[in-house]
């Protein structure tokens, strides 16, 4: 049976080390590991038997916003991957709820209120602040793109920036032959005909995202 794990991806390292500490002492059982950039933590996920729970930081050198967040949550499937950042903005904290984390928190919380919430994530709950504002349309938007695969949403999401096929086949390393049958089912999925308006469907969510990022 795999060891279980937490992964912490966190380049601040008190706060890494403060709360690898917090959730050794509260899970003995468990191996809790910190890594310093995305491309770390994908390294050490790339054998995701044993992963209970990422926390990923919102800004780490090499992630762009919630491009590392995509990154491992491409790599790891239904593994669950909490935000943690020592930034509030509402913005940050609804794109986060509606690309599906399992959670959110804020470095500006006590260890123990930290690790309780983590407590919660553990036994899958998802972890949130309450809601600021109404957001029918973002919540649409959501649910429009929860209808898609995380493969299918890496897809679309690079399709809103701009980038082509080949640029797209490159980035999750596959063939172009993929994203053109990735974006004929996210057609199908959304109900349009075109890439124009399958952004145009999530148009509302993205502009969370830009604020956010």
């Amino acid at each position: 049976m795999a060891t279980a794990r937490i992964i912490i991806a966190d380049d601040h390292p008190l706060i890494g080390d403060a709360l690898r500490l917090a959730l050794s002492a509260r899970y003995p059982d468990h191996r809790v590991d910190i890594v310093s950039s995305v491309a770390a933590a994908e390294a050490a996920c790339r054998d995701a038997k044993g992963i209970r729970l990422v926390l990923l930081d919102y800004r780490l050198p090499d992630s762009d916003g919630y491009s590392g967040f995509f990154r491992l949550q491409y790599l790891l499937g239904d593994v669950p991957i909490a935000i943690i950042s020592g930034f509030g903005d509402p913005q940050i904290v609804e794109a986060a709820r509606v690309l599906g984390a399992c959670g959110f928190l804020s470095k500006t919380q006590p260890l123990d209120v930290l690790a309780d919430m983590v407590e919660r994530m553990l036994r899958g709950e998802r972890v949130f602040p309450p809601p600021t504002r109404s957001a029918h349309e973002i919540e649409a938007a959501r649910g429009r793109l929860e209808t898609l695969s995380s493969a299918q949403r890496r897809v679309l999401l690079a399709l809103a920036r701009g980038h082509l096929n080949k640029q797209i086949a490159q980035e999750l390393d596959v063939s172009e032959a993929t994203i053109k049958a990735h974006l004929t089912a996210i057609f199908r999925k959304l109900g349009v005909l075109n890439r124009t308006q399958a952004v145009l469907s999530i148009q509302p969510l993205l502009r969370t995202m830009d604020h956010a990022g």
